[in-house]
C-alpha cells in the first residue's frame, strides 16, 4: 500500500505547485510509482508545470461524476515510462462539488497502484484544504520567509496537528 502526502500552505503563491513537481519527478527518477492529484479545482497549474497540459482529456471532476474511469484521467508522463502519471483538477468547476469520501476513495485507490499519492492542495483553509489533507497520511507545508506566510503556514500546521496529519 502506498503513501499519501498532501502539499499545503496557508498563503497562495509560496511554490507548493512546483514543490510537489519537483518531489513527484525525484521519486519516479528513483523508481517509484508516483500519482500527483491537483486538488486546486477551477485553478490548476500542476498540468503546466509538468508540461502536461495539451494531453489532458479527463479530469477528476470527470472520474466523479461518472463520465470516465480513474485509469482513463490519469495523464501519464511519457519521460518516465509507466512511473508518473498526473491526476488533473477540472478548470470549470467549483472544487465545492467534491465530497471527502469521494476524493478518499480516489486515493486509497490509487494508494493499491502507486507507491505515492501526493496531493496539491489550494491556498488556505477552506474547503479544498480540507478535501486534500483529510484524504492524506502526511503533510509538507510550504511557507516563504514573510510574516504573513508564517502566521499562515502555523495555522494551518495547528490544523494538521488537530487532525492528527503529520510531516512525512
Amino acid at each position: 500500500m502506498g503513501k499519501s502526502i498532501v502539499v499545503t500552505s496557508g498563503k497562495g503563491g509560496v511554490g507548493k505547485t512546483t514543490i510537489v513537481g519537483n518531489i513527484g519527478t525525484g521519486l519516479a527518477l528513483k523508481g517509484k510509482r508516483v500519482v500527483l492529484i491537483d486538488v486546486d479545482i477551477g485553478l490548476r497549474n500542476l498540468d503546466l508545470v509538468l508540461g502536461l497540459e495539451n494531453r489532458i482529456v479527463y479530469t477528476i471532476m470527470d472520474v466523479l461524476d461518472g463520465s470516465c474511469k480513474l485509469s482513463q484521467a490519469l495523464v501519464k508522463d511519457k519521460r518516465f515510462k509507466n512511473r508518473l502519471y498526473l491526476l488533473p483538477a477540472a478548470q470549470t468547476r467549483m472544487k465545492e462539488e467534491i465530497k471527502i469520501e469521494d476524493l478518499r476513495d480516489i486515493v486509497l485507490k490509487l494508494k493499491k497502484e502507486f507507491d505515492f499519492v501526493i496531493l496539491d492542495s489550494p491556498a488556505g483553509i477552506e474547503h479544498g484544504f480540507r478535501l486534500s489533507t483529510l484524504s492524506s497520511d502526511e503533510a509538507i507545508v510550504v511557507t516563504t520567509p514573510e510574516i504573513t506566510a508564517i502566521r499562515d503556514a502555523d495555522r494551518v500546521i495547528g490544523l494538521l496537528e488537530s487532525m492528527e496529519i503529520f510531516d512525512p
